[in-house]
C-alpha cells in the first residue's frame, strides 16, 4: 500500500517530527511511503496566505498536487496541518473524478486553528471552521492527537463522529540524552556564539543558580510572554528558551524591559534539541494553543519535572500533582509559584519526574501510534 505524506513545510516542527516517525517505522513489507513537502517537492504549496488574484498560489498548488497524484497513483494521501488538510483534500477530490480512481484521504490535525484560546480573530476562526468542514467533505479519516481535539471537532460539526479518531502522538521513551553536564556546556558555547554574554559570565553560569527551561517555536500561541513574565518573580534562576520565528525580536524587547538579560537567554535552535533537556532542572511550558507537543512528552521522558498550562491536549498528558504541575493560562505569577515550588522541594519534583517517565512509556510509546495509524490504513 503506497502512502503519500504531504506537509506545507520542511524543517522543524510536532508535524515534521510525526511524519517521520510513521514513515520510518511502518511495516515495510505492508506499507510504501513517500513525504512530499511544500516550497519544495510541491512548489506552489505554502503555509502563507496570498489573497491576491483570488489566491492564486493556492490554486496552482491543487492542481500541482493533482499532478502529483497522478505521477504516484497513491493508494493513501495523509495530509498535515491546516493548508495541506484544505488543498489536499479539493485536490484528492479532482483527481477521483476526473481520472476515475479513489484514493483514500487522511488527515490530522496537529492541534485545530481554531482552538477557542488560540489568540485569532472571531471572524478568522469561523472562517478556518468553514474551511475545515469543507475540506472534511473529501477526507476518508481524521485523525486527532488528543481527545481535546477529537471533541472539539464534535464541539464545532466538522465531520459525522465516525469519520474521527484519537491517536496520541508517541516517542521512543528510552531515547538518549545528552548528560547534564554535557548539555549544559553545548548550551553555554551556543549563548556565548550568539554573543548574549561574555566569557567570564559563562563560566558563572555553570555553577550559579537553577536552569529553567523551555523549548519550542517562537509564536503567539507559545505565549512565551508569560513566561519571560514569571522569570521576573523568581530570583536567583536563569531562564533559557530554545527556539526561533516571527516573535523573537519582541520577546528579546521584553526581556530587556524586564531587565532580565542577565539571566534569561534565547538559544537558536539546532534541530535535535530534545537532546539538550537534562541541562535543564525544571522544564515549562506557557502555551495557549497545543495539540499534543512532542517536546513535553519528550521532557517527561528526560524525568524532568515539569510545569504547564492548561492548553489542547496537555490534560491528557500532565496530570496536576501526580506527574507535574498545571497552571492557568496567562498568569505570570502562578507560572513562577509552580516553578519556585519544585525548585524548593526537590523530592517532589523527584516524584513528580519519576511519575512522568512512567507514563510516557505506558501511554505514549511510537510503536502504539505507528500500529493504530497502521489501523486506519488498513481500514
Amino acid at each position: 500500500m503506497k502512502i503519500l505524506y504531504i506537509l506545507t513545510k520542511s524543517g522543524i516542527g510536532g508535524a515534521q517530527k510525526y511524519v517521520k516517525d510513521l514513515a520510518d517505522n511502518l511495516d515495510k513489507n505492508k506499507f510504501d511511503s513517500r513525504v512530499l513537502y511544500g516550497d519544495r517537492e510541491v512548489r506552489w504549496l505554502s503555509n502563507k496566505t496570498y489573497p491576491w488574484f483570488l489566491f492564486f498560489n493556492d490554486w496552482m498548488a491543487i492542481f500541482e498536487l493533482v499532478n502529483v497524484f497522478k505521477k504516484e497513483n497513491p493508494d493513501i494521501i495523509h495530509l498535515n496541518s491546516s493548508k495541506a488538510g484544505v488543498l489536499g483534500s479539493l485536490a484528492a477530490a479532482i483527481y477521483n473524478k476526473n481520472f476515475n480512481k479513489k484514493i483514500r484521504v487522511v488527515f490530522t490535525a496537529h492541534g485545530w486553528v481554531f482552538n477557542p484560546t488560540n489568540e485569532i480573530s472571531k471572524f478568522v476562526r469561523q472562517f478556518y471552521v468553514l474551511l475545515h468542514k469543507f475540506a472534511a467533505k473529501f477526507q476518508d479519516k481524521i485523525i486527532c492527537v488528543s481527545e481535546y481535539d477529537y471533541n472539539l471537532a464534535l464541539e464545532y460539526d466538522i465531520c459525522p463522529e465516525e469519520k474521527l479518531s484519537t491517536i496520541h502522538n508517541g516517542i521512543n521513551a528510552d531515547m538518549k540524552f545528552l548528560s547534564k553536564k554535557e548539555s549544559r556546556q553545548d548550551l553555554m558555547i551556543k549563548i556565548f556564539n550568539d554573543g548574549s554574554v561574555n566569557s567570564p559570565q559563562v563560566s558563572k553560569l555553570e555553577e550559579k543558580y537553577q536552569w529553567v527551561g523551555s523549548v519550542g517555536r517562537l509564536v503567539k500561541e507559545k505565549n512565551y510572554e508569560t513566561f519571560i513574565g514569571a522569570a521576573k518573580f523568581v530570583k536567583n534562576t536563569y531562564f533559557f528558551i530554545i527556539g526561533d520565528g516571527l516573535e523573537l525580536s519582541n520577546l528579546k524587547s521584553l526581556i530587556l524591559k524586564l531587565k532580565l538579560s542577565d539571566r534569561f537567554f534565547i538559544i537558536s535552535p539546532s534541530g535535535n534539541d530534545a537532546q539538550y533537556l537534562k541541562a535543564f532542572d525544571v522544564f515549562a511550558m506557557s502555551s495557549i494553543k497545543e495539540g499534543l507537543p512532542y517536546i513535553l512528552l519528550e521532557a517527561m521522558a528526560a524525568e524532568l519535572p515539569i510545569v504547564v498550562t492548561e492548553a489542547g491536549g496537555i490534560p491528557e498528558m500532565i496530570k496536576n500533582h501526580e506527574n507535574g504541575l498545571m497552571v492557568s493560562q496567562k498568569n505570570p505569577e502562578a507560572l513562577a509559584r509552580a516553578i519556585g515550588g519544585l525548585i524548593e522541594n526537590k523530592e517532589i519534583a523527584k516524584e513528580l519526574s519519576r511519575k512522568a517517565k512512567e507514563i510516557v512509556k505506558d501511554k505514549f510509546s511510537l510503536e502504539k501510534m505507528v500500529s493504530e495509524t497502521e489501523r486506519i490504513y488498513s481500514l
